[in-house]
């Protein structure tokens, strides 16, 4: 029997994460078509744009953190994974400074961006108040090691995420709450990638992943 509960899971997360900013899209629309409430129109314009733009964000970088990504090549610029992970973030509590030079435009496999693009999202989760996500790294002839460093307060991941990045993928243990990084250590299982929790403290979770 083949067990799809990974996939069962990740669906339900993907439609969980894209219902708030589609049912403010459509309850600002509801707010323009009601004629009463004119003097709400330039807050309802406002509500569905804001809410669009959160709501293609964060399609186009589950397109890439998750999916195929088809008609980008086997290899992805590192790029436009930056920009794209810069443009999600942009629309949450959570800082992104990820300055080009950290990978420039290298191009990376698809895994390897997936496994960067979800550890920026579970770096960002360890900071449930806001604060500042900082990316560094480098990449050299295909090998490549990046840092990503969560600060703010109370700074930290759940637990049962902390346990995934550190044992790595485990089907019994998978459950709604942390298939993001279970998803993240099966990619890292099929390619050698290794993830390393390099410091957690109060106010900061450091995050190390390196090819083989």
């Amino acid at each position: 029997m083949i067990d799809l509960k990974l996939t069962a899971l990740m669906s339900s997360k993907l439609c969980h994460d894209i219902i708030g900013p589609v049912g403010a899209v459509n309850n600002g629309i509801e707010l323009l078509q009601d004629e009463s409430n004119a003097d709400m129109r330039d807050q309802a314009i406002s509500l569905v744009s804001q809410s669009a733009g959160e709501a293609a964000a964060r399609l186009q970088f589950y397109r890439l953190a998750f999916g195929l990504a088809g008609g980008l090549g086997a290899e992805v610029s590192l790029r436009d994974a930056r920009t794209l992970c810069r443009t999600h973030m942009s629309y949450g509590k959570v800082e992104l400074d990820w300055p080009d030079e950290a990978g420039g435009a290298e191009n990376l496999s698809k895994d390897a961006i997936k496994v960067l693009c979800n550890l920026a999202a579970i770096s960002s989760s360890a900071l449930p108040r806001g604060g500042k996500l900082t990316v560094s790294g480098h990449i050299n002839d295909g090998s490549w090691n990046f840092e990503f460093h969560a600060s703010g307060p109370r700074a930290g991941l759940r637990e049962d995420v902390t346990n995934t990045l550190l044992e790595g993928y485990d089907e019994e243990q998978l459950t709604a709450q942390n298939v993001g990084a279970q998803y993240l250590m099966a990619i890292c299982a099929n390619n050698n990638y290794t993830i390393t929790i390099s410091k957690m403290e109060d106010d900061l979770t450091v995050i190390t992943a390196k090819s083989g």
